[in-house]
């Protein structure tokens, strides 16, 4: 089966499986713990009817579009993502919505939106991806009004849990995913610190674990929504964690695994809403 899923959402555009990239978003929203942590985030915002939402890495727009029923007539969201694919894909699921949307490409590091404007901000699963969640974080502290919340849902990979019965292989994963390189992949663990370094004051938290216990590697080169085997594995070598001689036996172990019923997987997501400082705090 052809390995395409060594996802990532660095870039999108230009990617040769950007398609699959946009497939694998959809399949992450269907994920339980997707769905249990927008409830809360929804929960939590009590959006009303007027009020503006503005979600930084908005992706393919199910999860604002999904708010936007709260925000009635009156109401305005506003997507922004870096990347045009998902811009594109978002724009046309719209058309539907309650409430004026607009879907725009931009930075999450330098938002082009007015200062104290939105009345919600959120952002899910896009801090882990950026080269400075801080300054995207403190981006969303500025175009928020006083008082406003901001939330925030985003993953720790560190918290992946593989098991297929080898002691030797979970752990190896385990290691290898407690340090961060390339980006900030643990964000997840870290938003309480990242909001208050953006001066916002955290109000409520909560997290979901995901998990997957059944898996066909013949039918599908990955768990759903997840990437492939041998990208783990690619990773674990650029890492020193395997050497890439096992790379292969890793791989198989895993599929062995899979085929036989004895695979399973876990990933946690945090959350996070914070309030912005009233005028004149």
């Amino acid at each position: 089966m052809d390995e395409t899923h060594a996802l990532g959402y660095v870039q999108v555009d230009g990617d040769p499986n950007v398609g699959v990239l946009m497939a694998t978003m959809d399949d992450t929203a269907g994920w339980q713990a997707t769905q249990q942590l927008r409830a809360w985030e929804r929960a939590q915002l009590r959006l009303r009817a007027g009020q503006r939402l503005l979600d930084v890495g908005c992706g393919l727009g199910d999860a604002a579009l999904g708010l936007a029923e709260d925000l009635g007539a009156g109401g305005e969201v506003v997507g922004v993502d870096a990347s045009a694919a998902m811009i594109a894909g978002a724009r046309g699921r719209g058309g539907g919505a309650r409430c004026r949307v607009r879907f725009a490409v931009g930075d999450a590091l330098a938002l082009a939106e007015p200062t104290s404007w939105f009345d919600a901000v959120r952002s899910e699963r896009c801090l882990q991806w950026l080269t400075d969640p801080e300054a995207a974080v403190a981006e969303m502290a500025r175009v928020v009004r006083p008082g406003g919340l901001v939330s925030l849902l985003d993953t720790d990979w560190s918290t992946l849990d593989l098991d297929v019965g080898d002691v030797e292989l979970s752990q190896r994963v385990r290691d290898a995913l407690r340090s961060e390189r390339r980006r900030p992949a643990n964000i997840g663990g870290r938003l309480a610190d990242v909001v208050r370094g953006a001066g916002l004051r955290p109000v409520a938290q909560t997290m979901a674990t995901q998990t997957w216990d059944a898996w066909n590697p013949d039918e599908s080169p990955a768990p759903e929504g997840c990437f492939s085997m041998s990208s783990l594995a690619e990773d674990l070598v650029e890492t020193g964690h395997l050497p890439a001689r096992e790379r292969e036996r890793f791989v198989s172990t895993i599929h062995t695994a899979a085929r036989e019923a004895r695979f399973s997987m876990a990933l946690t997501m945090f959350a996070l809403v914070a309030v912005a400082p009233p005028t004149g705090a």
